[in-house]
């Protein structure tokens, strides 16, 4: 590797390049080692690239009396034991001085080192630490140390690595505003995605189309007239006599808000069949794994707003026949009422569904994709229909009680096309945000890549050259470990 090297450049071992200190926990039973003024940093510390401040703090009594060991400011502090060393491997250098629990190792740097050149060094190798260091447990990983000291490290001039660390900062910080104006830019998106929906179901889309087509419409109550009321299942449960508004064109029972000129509220089952699914039970093996279509709370969140064909799980015939579940036509609304309330979408096959799921066989009075993007137009405000803070659950006496604002079928299918147009226009805006988002990382990576390897800034040949000071350090080391003159050998029987 020496001959690849960059002018001035030299190898350290990760053990050359400082005193590595570990820490420990003060007793928690001892309340005099405790919210004191000195930080103690564990893993959920480690979320910025410099560490002032801990959740916790010690006092000198916990320095003194236990493991702990005060690390000096300017030094590089990284996780060796956490759950997160499954995917990251947090490094941070110190601005003032800390101590550290056991699951923290720091290495304080010898002068040859530029603490935030070794802390930027150790973040572009993430990947390649926890490929070839991390010790997997059960639920713990760790990083083990003796296999991580042995790892080399390519040392510019101390000039180099400080004139690095600047163009790193600089980049990253110009690649951050870009990031961040792309998030907030998706985020704008998914705000005139709901603007979208709620407008056309507030009739706001086609009010100039309604009014061209006025004379050429059927009235929502010429369609009902003709339209025979589909049968509902027997039993369960009455449907709510409460009032409940939404947000755009859905309600429980008939609510006071006026609807568009051409529209009129209308009970859901006045115009689509209500169904529900069930679980065929666990216990049976040969319920599962068939070849019938079942859909699950994950399938819905994975086909939100589209046609689902497939499913995650499928059942068998016997599966079905040995519960409540049946087996429902194409076009069927599905909608998660519990759980992860408000997942819409259509089936694309005859499938059945969990218990999660509220169904609405279409008549042709309501086209399947207006119903769907109609409670995709309620948002998160769908959960007003339910009951429940921490886990919201939207009860059959609500689903069945549910009225829909419905103008003619004609301007329900302008609906649907505007609303999928404008909807395509978002997502060919949104994938583009999330390839830029791609290559910001990928150019992130690229920094790093030529920062390490002597192509992000030049070379100065008035730098001292790192192998000089490798030596100086190496030299110094080696006579601090030689017994001092005069003392004699302890003899070895």
């Amino acid at each position: 590797m020496e001959n690849q090297l960059p002018s001035g450049w030299t190898e350290f071992l990760l053990s050359e390049t400082g005193e590595w200190l570990g820490g420990g926990t003060p007793s928690k039973s001892n309340p005099a080692y405790w919210n004191g003024s000195i930080p103690w940093v564990s893993p959920k510390d480690m979320k910025k690239a410099s560490i002032e401040n801990t959740e916790d703090f010690i006092t000198p009594a916990a320095i003194e009396e236990s493991s702990v060991k005060l690390i000096p400011e300017g030094a590089v502090l990284f996780v060796t034991r956490s759950g997160i060393l499954a995917h990251s491997f947090p490094v941070a250098t110190t601005k003032k001085r800390v101590t550290v629990n056991q699951d923290l190792k720091a290495i304080v740097p010898v002068p040859a080192i530029d603490p935030e050149f070794l802390a930027w060094y150790l973040r572009a190798n993430t990947r390649a630490i926890l490929n070839s260091c991390t010790k997997y447990g059960t639920t713990v990983h760790s990083i083990e140390v003796p296999s991580l000291k042995s790892w080399a490290i390519a040392v510019p001039p101390v000039n180099e690595q400080q004139r690095i660390v600047a163009r790193i900062e600089a980049l990253f910080s110009e690649l951050d505003k870009g990031i961040e104006a792309l998030k907030t830019a998706r985020e704008q998106l998914k705000v005139y995605r709901q603007a979208v929906l709620k407008h056309a179901f507030e009739g706001r889309l086609t009010a100039q189309w309604r009014e061209e087509n006025k004379d050429r419409l059927e009235s929502p109550e010429q369609l009902l007239a003709r339209i025979q009321q589909p049968e509902q299942p027997r039993g369960g449960r009455q449907a709510s006599k409460e009032v409940i508004e939404g947000i755009a064109a859905l309600a429980v029972n008939k609510p006071k808000k006026v609807p568009p000129k051409g529209w009129t509220w209308v009970p859901l089952l006045r115009i689509a069949r209500q169904e529900t699914g069930h679980t065929p039970s666990r216990k049976y093996p040969e319920y599962w794994d068939g070849d019938q279509y079942w859909i699950g709370i994950a399938d819905a969140r994975l086909h939100h707003g589209k046609k689902i064909s497939d499913t995650l799980q499928k059942v068998t015939l016997k599966g079905l026949d040995n519960s409540s579940a049946r087996t429902l036509p194409k076009d069927t609304v599905c909608l998660s009422r519990t759980a992860s309330v408000g997942y819409v979408c259509i089936m694309g096959r005859p499938m059945a569904t969990s218990q999660d799921f509220a169904t609405w066989t279409c008549t042709e009075a309501i086209d399947p994709k207006f119903l769907m993007y109609a409670f995709m137009a309620e948002g998160n405000e769908i959960r007003r229909f339910g009951k429940g803070t921490t886990h919201t659950t939207i009860y059959f006496p609500e689903i069945r009680a549910l009225h829909i604002c419905l103008p003619s079928p004609q301007e329900q299918k302008v609906i649907v096309d505007s609303v999928e147009s404008k909807l395509q226009q978002i997502d060919t805006i949104n994938a583009e945000i999330e390839t830029q988002l791609s290559r910001a990382e990928t150019l992130r990576q690229s920094i790093l890549r030529k920062a390490f390897t002597g192509q992000l800034v030049p070379q100065d040949p008035n730098d001292e050259p790192a192998s000089v000071l490798l030596e100086r350090i190496r030299a110094e080391k080696a006579q601090q470990t030689q017994p001092t003159r005069g003392t004699r050998r302890k003899k070895t029987a």
